[in-house]
């Protein structure tokens, strides 16, 4: 929003920087939780629609998003079909998530297949160009309607490609619904869960997005944990989950033995050892004990 604050006082934008503007804007107040903020940029998103082309595709979609976000289906499937008629009529290849919302609101009323083909024709289109961010938010709405047991797959998969990538909300998002699925499917894997969790919640809380915030803390709810959980010293840089696993490190009990006590995959186990590990800047089991003992140094 900073950002956009100083973008919009610039006199040099054109149609297609203002258009660019209004929809980061709206969606970034959407991500707040703002929808009277949102309402400001939808009035000029509102405006430009009337340019064909890719300024009225975006424009269109940037609606579209802000109706379904109002729960408003009939406009956002309006506006989103709008959008994707106009980037048609250019020929545009431009990547805009147009199906992806479109068949979230379809899929809402049963039209599974339709909303399914939709997200494979997006999904396609981002492989081509080659785009991670593209990818991994098309597999994330594909998750939202596969069938249930395609969709931890699918999500694993979605931040996998984004890693490395600085797109820290939608790494966010699919964290949290990545937690929520294997709390629900794979209790076993609850450590993980929260250790996905943690992760997400600190990008949430520190970026003020209410909406991503409460659902990460009732699901850290459910699983047992309070909201933003830390202990002093160097343990408070483990989440939850991370703290547990460590503590019996310490006291020397092996993997397979740490699996057994909190319930959960070997593979697991191994996953935190080595998220903890690279945490803390050590690369062996047997520095943790010190590790945890002392504030860390400055590098």
């Amino acid at each position: 929003m900073d950002a956009v604050d100083r973008a919009r006082h610039r006199d040099d934008l054109g149609d297609s920087g203002l258009v660019t503007i209004a929809l980061t804007g709206l969606l970034a107040k959407l991500a707040l939780g703002d929808l009277r903020g949102a309402a400001a940029y939808s009035r000029e998103l509102t405006n430009l629609m009337r340019i064909r082309g890719l300024i009225g595709a975006v424009s269109s979609f940037g609606l579209g998003e802000f109706a379904a976000a109002r729960s408003l289906p009939d406009q956002a499937v309006s506006f989103y079909e709008r959008a994707g008629e106009e980037l048609r009529s250019v020929k545009a290849t431009t990547w805009l998530p147009w199906r992806s919302g479109l068949a979230r609101v379809i899929a809402g009323r049963g039209e599974i297949a339709p909303a399914t083909a939709l997200v494979e024709a997006e999904l396609a289109q981002a492989r081509t160009l080659d785009a991670p961010y593209a990818i991994a938010y098309a597999l994330r709405t594909q998750a939202a309607i596969a069938p249930t047991s395609d969709r931890v797959t699918l999500l694993s998969e979605a931040l996998e490609v984004l890693e490395g990538t600085a797109a820290a909300r939608l790494d966010a998002q699919i964290r949290t619904d990545l937690a929520a699925w294997l709390l629900l499917l794979h209790p076993q894997e609850s450590a993980r869960a929260v250790d996905l969790l943690r992760s997400a919640e600190k990008y949430a809380r520190q970026e003020e997005l209410a909406p991503l915030l409460g659902r990460i803390r009732w699901l850290l709810e459910r699983l047992g944990e309070a909201p933003d959980g830390e202990l002093p010293g160097r343990l408070a840089e483990l989440s939850a989950a991370e703290r547990r696993v460590a503590q019996l490190v310490v006291v020397g009990k092996r993997n397979r033995e740490i699996a057994v006590e909190l319930g959960v995959s070997v593979k697991s186990v191994e996953w935190h050892v080595s998220h903890i590990l690279r945490k803390l800047a050590i690369t062996s089991r047997t520095e943790l004990a010190d590790a945890l003992a002392q504030p860390r140094q400055p590098r």
